[in-house]
């Protein structure tokens, strides 16, 4: 079984919100007792998400902190990424990626997704 840092929820000071999907909101925020920004994805319901981040460790994986899990406050703390997802990135870059920098990504998505499965 996989262990993972419970974390409360008043050690979060939360900032704008950075994106939605189907299973909750993303937010950029603050993690008090670590002085470090984070992400945090608020879940309605608190499933397996955390225990099957809590032992994934890879440069191409952001990096899981912990998580929030006293209700109604499920939450996931991750590494932030400033520059949001991969998607929104390609949406907002302004540029068209040469071949060399699409291959790079796409060895480097498959090298994270590789440990997933």
């Amino acid at each position: 079984m996989a262990y993972f840092c419970e974390i409360n929820m008043s050690e979060l000071e939360f900032f704008e919100r950075c994106g939605a999907g189907a299973f909750g909101s993303v937010y950029r925020a603050h993690w008090i007792s670590q002085n470090k920004e984070v992400a945090v994805k608020k879940l309605l319901h608190l499933a397996e998400e955390a225990q099957v981040l809590s032992v994934l460790s890879h440069r191409n994986i952001i990096q899981f902190y912990g998580a929030v899990t006293t209700q109604p406050n499920y939450c996931l703390v991750t590494e932030y990424a400033a520059n949001g997802s991969v998607y929104s990135f390609l949406q907002h870059a302004g540029r068209h990626l040469v071949f060399d920098e699409i291959l790079c990504w796409a060895k480097d998505i498959a090298m994270g997704m590789c440990l997933l499965y």
